[in-house]
């Protein structure tokens, strides 16, 4: 390890060490300045001595924030809030206002630990909805939570961004205020200055973004006992603007890998015509030649194999010892008026076999539909989705039966994966259509969607993993992130308006430097008591009902 890591380890451990006893010591400290606030106020005593009381006071309960500050200044962070809270308390001390400064410091350090008190407890009641998870979920989970910035989104960015904006500005027009209200209305410097403090303090972000990040946790966790696991609350964000579904039949809706159902075959013994079949198959990628090929265990001889060509959707084409050989579906030889057997299989799909133009046999391939899913389409258009289009590698016909079952209005067969990214690309550069790509393998890579969501257990490129058993899930996975966007900007505007009316007091002197930071704390409180909210069961329905009313 270098000289720079060594010494950057040491300094961390050594601000965990003090962290961990200023944490200890706090509440001491804050009962020893309380107390001698109690005593400068209820005994007589010399001015002097009260205000040496009062300055003892503010330095127990927050010698803290004059360290803090004083990093902010190395780090050109020059409105933060701990050097907003040490110049009000400075200067209030200064125009003749000890008291409150002390008490301002106090209860601003109080805050501190209210505050972060009910973020730890609201965070561990939503983690403790993943306890009853399988165990790979709840790791997949901690670890997603655990990540920096996991529960942070653009909104939050916004805000916070916009906040700093307002705060110099407010600092602006707070020391104007300061300096030409005595002229204007005739009340002291003293008054003004006051005033001018209180607005600077209001102004401050303490309590606009604290529940934020809970907000975004809590979604993350409820999300994930229900199945789906986003990346990070911004990719919850991002899905609350979805309004084209693009699902892969394979995986999803069907199996991942079909096998092989059965063979047939009048005029070719089964060892030869599946000897056949593997060469025939040798060289495509599609689903049904997998489960062909994983049927076959004997060797190959790929020097009979020639002019291979495949038939997307449909089959395959080459030639096997210079026989022409065709593998295809019944539709396929239709379309070509070559007659073939009328014996499909309601079990699955068929493929036929012709060699030199002659039919020599069939090989049943397994195609089972979760009937489970026939609402899934349904509940995908309550949650506000306006196209459901479902892709598949099958042929026209199967396709079309497969979005018949599955009551998709939109289907596309006949697709390979560059069909499906080019297909995905083309829809999501089209008028304001935000995608999401369901699939659940194939794809090495991101797609062209604004969201990618895997139903497996691992996915490298995925924004979004679906646990199979949960696929069912994925709408109520959106409503989950509609639903926390709706809490960041319930808590949002709750907070700012509440700051527009201590503005206000405080412009009109109906208020005070501890009053504002008293009230400041409560607004934070209880924004982050809302934020547990995210997990909600009715308010989640009480949200799908005003998108259907929508």
């Amino acid at each position: 390890m270098s000289p720079e890591k060594t010494r950057a380890k040491h300094s961390a451990e050594k601000n965990m060490k003090l962290q961990g006893s200023f944490e200890v010591a706090l509440p001491i400290r804050l009962g020893i300045a309380a107390v001698l606030v109690i005593i400068s106020a209820l005994f007589k005593m010399p001015v002097l001595v009260r205000y040496i009381l009062l300055i003892l006071s503010i330095v127990v309960a927050g010698y803290d924030i004059f360290l803090a500050s004083v990093d902010d200044i190395a780090a050109k962070k020059y409105f933060s809030t701990s050097i907003v809270i040490l110049f009000a308390a400075v200067l209030g001390f200064v125009i003749g206002f000890p008291t409150e400064a002390a008490v301002m410091v106090i209860l601003y350090q109080l805050s501190g630990i209210l505050i972060d008190y009910t973020r730890k407890r609201a965070l561990q009641s939503a983690k403790e909805l993943v306890n009853v998870q399988e165990e790979d979920v709840k790791t997949r989970i901690e670890e997603i939570t655990a990540a920096e910035n996991a529960g942070e989104t653009n909104l939050q960015f916004t805000l916070e961004k916009s906040a700093a904006f307002v705060l110099r500005c407010v600092a602006v027009l707070a020391l104007l205020y300061a300096l030409l209200m005595p002229f204007v209305t005739g009340i002291s410097f003293r008054v003004s200055f006051h005033r001018a403090l209180m607005i600077l303090l209001v102004s401050s972000p303490m309590s606009v973004g604290v529940s934020f990040p809970v907000v975004g946790i809590s979604a993350l966790y409820y999300s994930a006992r229900n199945g789906i696991l986003f990346n990070s609350a911004r990719v919850m964000e991002q899905a609350t603007e979805l309004n084209v579904a693009l699902f892969d039949k394979a995986g999803v809706f069907s199996e991942e890998a079909p096998h092989v159902i059965g063979l047939q075959s009048d005029v070719l013994d089964k060892k030869t015509f599946l000897n056949f079949l593997a060469h025939a198959v040798y060289y495509s990628d599609q689903p049904f030649a997998k489960a062909i090929s994983d049927y076959y265990n004997q060797e190959y001889k790929l020097e009979l194999i020639n002019n291979f060509e495949e038939i997307p959707g449909s089959g395959v084409m080459l030639e096997i010892g210079h026989a022409p050989v065709v593998l295809a579906t019944k539709s396929y030889f239709d379309t070509h008026e070559i007659a073939i057997p009328d014996r499909n299989s309601s079990d699955g799909i068929s493929y036929y076999m012709t060699i030199a133009g002659r039919y020599v046999g069939r090989v049943v391939i397994s195609s089972e539909i979760n009937q489970e899913a026939e609402t899934l389409v349904e509940e995908m258009n309550r949650a506000g989705f306006t196209r459901n289009i479902l892709l598949t590698e099958d042929g026209n016909e199967q396709s079309q039966a497969a979005a018949e079952s599955l009551h998709f209005s939109e289907v596309v067969g006949e697709c390979d994966v560059d069909k499906k990214l080019r297909l995905i690309s083309d829809i999501s550069q089209t008028g304001k259509n935000k995608c999401v790509f369901i699939y659940a393998n194939g794809i090495e890579g991101h797609s062209a969607a604004a969201l990618d969501m895997r139903v497996s257990r691992k996915g490298k490129y995925a924004d979004a993993l679906v646990i199979p058993e949960s696929y069912l899930n994925i709408p109520m996975g959106i409503q989950i992130c509609r639903r926390m966007l709706e809490l960041l900007r319930e808590n949002a505007i709750f907070a700012i308006a509440v700051k527009a009316i201590l503005i206000f007091l405080s412009f009109i002197g109906y208020s005070t430097l501890w009053f504002v930071v008293f009230i400041d704390t409560v607004t934070a409180l209880a924004t982050l008591l809302n934020a547990i909210r995210v997990t909600t069961p009715s308010l989640l329905a009480k949200s799908k009902d005003n998108d259907d009313e929508d």
